[in-house]
């Protein structure tokens, strides 16, 4: 059921991966713009109070298709999202 909302989770127009600000903090937590996020959010119909109660699943969601989206097309691989993609790999 996760994987189905992945597919159709739609990006705002106008915005690039870089815009999200993504960077690492204090014991590896991980930053970016959380008006992006909201706004990510609202065109998809999720309600961002929730999700800041649990934000771990749409914000990992919500990079992993944009990611995607930003390699598709043609954008420069990011380090930090790199180095996530391959602690999640060694994760499982």
């Amino acid at each position: 059921m996760q994987t189905d909302s992945l597919l159709t989770l739609k990006l705002p127009e106008g915005y690039s991966f870089a815009d999200l600000k993504i960077r690492r903090c204090e014991s590896d937590a991980i930053d970016l713009d959380m008006d992006l996020v909201r706004l990510v959010c609202s065109i998809n119909g999720l309600d961002f109070a929730k999700v800041l109660q649990d934000p771990g699943p749409v914000v990992t969601s919500i990079l992993t298709v944009w990611y995607k989206s930003h390699l598709a097309a043609g954008g420069q691989p990011d380090p930090l999202m790199e180095e996530l993609k391959s602690q999640g790999a060694r994760s499982h």
